[in-house]
């Protein structure tokens, strides 16, 4: 009888590490299935492109938050025909960036996926709208409004910004190099 009772209680536990070795099996599966094997000349080119389109993207970023800064200490003297001129320099700046986004984008999306491709179209449309917006501004340059404008743009930019690095961050984690 106590022989049958140490059975049942080792069938129990037994019975409990095969569900719980099934469980584990199950999420490294899970984890593998997620792994993308790729030779190493794959993972660097495709490396390449993501890290080539993030710069041209840092740098449009940065053009783009100084067309409309919040804060610009100025002389009392300034004229508004300075400050377009100024404005003028600055969106020169972004129109340049801005292009060369695009033609790294567009050159490197083979070695990209969609989604990723897909964020990065949203902040060239937020940045094509920065610059829309203030070449035709107008008479409303420099109003309350003019600034408020600039703060959407930059904000849909850098929610799309952000989405980007998160996105490439878990799809460099998904790949693995075959040997």
């Amino acid at each position: 009888q106590m022989l049958a009772r140490m059975k049942a209680k080792h069938e129990k536990e037994l019975e409990r590490l095969k569900q719980e070795h099934a469980q584990l099996l199950a999420r490294y599966q899970h984890e593998l299935d997620k792994t993308i094997l790729v030779t190493k000349v794959h993972f660097e080119t495709e490396f390449g492109a993501l890290k080539e389109v993030f710069q041209k993207l840092a740098e449009t970023r940065l053009a783009l938050a100084g067309i409309r800064p919040f804060m610009e200490i100025g002389h009392p003297d300034e004229t508004r025909d300075y400050k377009l001129k100024a404005l003028s320099t600055r969106l020169e700046k972004l129109i340049a960036a801005y292009n060369e986004l695009i033609s790294t984008t567009e050159n490197l999306r083979p070695f990209y996926p969609q989604e990723i491709y897909d964020q990065i179209d949203e902040c060239q449309r937020a940045a094509w709208m920065e610059v829309t917006d203030v070449r035709t501004a107008g008479d409303s340059a420099f109003t309350h409004e003019w600034y408020q404008q600039g703060e959407t743009n930059r904000t849909r930019f850098m929610k799309a910004y952000h989405t980007i690095s998160l996105l490439i961050r878990d799809h460099i984690a998904k790949l693995a190099i075959a040997s």
